[in-house]
């Protein structure tokens, strides 16, 4: 859950020749981006709850 794998995973779908793997690349790299967009908003409500 990082925004390389999802960097990576979209970098894989720009290079693909095959629609059907392009749309499972980029599959991954959006729910790799939401993770990690979820992981940071948990660290964040963390921080704000212990200041």
């Amino acid at each position: 859950m990082s925004l390389s794998s999802a960097k990576n995973y979209a970098l894989r779908a720009a290079k693909s020749q095959d629609q059907k793997e392009a749309a499972e690349l980029l599959s991954k790299a959006i729910l790799e981006l939401a993770a990690s967009i979820e992981a940071t908003d948990a660290k964040l409500k963390k921080i704000n709850k212990s200041g």
